[in-house]
């Protein structure tokens, strides 16, 4: 992995500029003097790539999270029909909806003005289509 100087905090930087320079002046040679703040440098900007390396692993291995916007959470409070508000955010029509789902477009339509409540086997499928959990429809 490759840790470019805008990725480390600036106070940071210089460890890590100090780092490469010693590599460079240290070819052949066995031993080097380094103060004792190129030192401390060049382990916290260690310290640091460290850091980044585990936060990089981390997130890896994190289940993706998808954060909605106010507008639509509040759209959701205040009682809209939740097929439809998430149907609009992911910018589908009720025939797209249907076209991926499985579900018909009227079963769609009757849903969203609360004519029927669908099967939990419709409601699944629509989920899955907006790429929602089933509890975010019902």
């Amino acid at each position: 992995m490759k840790t470019t100087h805008q990725e480390m905090q600036p106070i940071h930087a210089a460890g890590y500029i100090a780092m490469c320079n010693l590599a460079k002046q240290g070819k052949g040679r066995k031993t080097l003097n380094v103060s004792t703040l190129t030192l401390r440098q060049m382990l916290e900007a260690y310290e640091d790539m460290l850091d980044i390396i585990a936060y990089d692993e981390a997130k890896k291995n994190q289940p993706s999270v998808e954060y909605f916007p106010k507008a639509l959470v509040d759209r959701l409070i205040t009682g809209e029909n939740r097929l439809r508000v998430y149907r609009e955010y992911r910018k589908l029509t009720q025939q797209a909806l249907s076209t991926a789902s499985g579900v018909s477009r009227d079963m769609i339509a009757m849903i969203e003005t609360d004519k029927k409540t669908g099967s939990v086997a419709t409601n699944k499928k629509l989920a899955q289509a907006l790429k929602v959990d089933l509890e975010d429809l019902v």
